[in-house]
């Protein structure tokens, strides 16, 4: 017997008081299928611009050649290589010096969820009360202890004095090896949801400001909206840009 879902999806983007929007965004859904992607672009204004544009560009022309009998851990591994030799290319172009983005998208087909994450923008299922974060902030604060061995050669290789923030792994780093991705689907049930963001979000509200803005939301446009100006008020004037995707079943 099969199971019909109906899914719903709110997207908001904010430019916060930046001068420039580095975001970029998309997502499409039917009644038992849905994919969303959020990237968070980094390297200077057009530089971080041209990456994260390109990425979601790329992203969504992948999904949609993607053949049904591929598995979407298989999809999204493959997605990385293809992603980041796309951004790579940007970085040859004269007027672009540094490109770079970050990325996290998830796919749904029937009640099966899957994603991918590579960087710090974050992945979170709300059910019920519970809020929970499946994706890791790929960045130095990350400690060696959770990476696997090879992750954390990948880093030792490359170890400088750097920021607690500052990431360890994105899209355009030229052969990524640090990521997440599901190897088992996640069972999804009627009431859940799903919040893709950057850090423009996760850098002024704690997780639990995300749980109570959503629950006490009459529904997921409306708790977007106020997840945003929430982020706006407690980032003291000075807000990144900020971008969401919101799904429910």
């Amino acid at each position: 017997m099969s199971i019909i879902m109906r899914i719903e999806v709110a997207c908001k983007s904010d430019i916060g008081t930046r001068e420039e929007q580095q975001d970029a965004y998309y997502a499409d859904f039917s009644d038992n299928k849905a994919f969303a992607v959020v990237c968070d672009g980094m390297g200077g204004t057009e530089g971080g611009s041209a990456a994260s544009n390109a990425a979601v560009k790329k992203a969504k022309e992948l999904i949609a050649s993607k053949k049904s009998s591929e598995a979407y851990q298989n999809f999204f591994f493959r997605a990385i290589d293809i992603l980041d030799e796309e951004i790579v290319k940007l970085q040859k172009n004269e007027s672009i010096r540094e490109a770079g983005t970050t990325i996290v998208a998830v796919a749904i087909e029937n009640e099966n969820l899957y994603w991918l994450s590579v960087g710090d923008s974050r992945a979170y299922i709300i059910r019920g009360n519970e809020i929970v974060r499946v994706t890791r902030d790929h960045n130095y604060a990350l400690s060696l202890e959770q990476l696997t061995i090879e992750e954390a050669e990948t880093v030792r290789k490359n170890e400088k004095k750097h920021r607690p923030d500052a990431l360890i792994s994105f899209i355009g780093i030229g052969g990524v090896r640090i990521y997440d991705i599901n190897s088992k689907a996640f069972t999804l049930i009627a009431g859940d949801m799903i919040l893709l963001t950057t850090d423009g979000l996760t850098n002024s509200l704690s997780d639990n400001d995300i749980l109570n803005t959503l629950l006490t939301s009459p529904d997921i446009t409306n708790g977007l909206d106020a997840l945003l100006q929430l982020a706006a008020q407690k980032a003291n004037g000075v807000q990144d840009n900020t971008t969401c995707v919101l799904i429910k079943v």
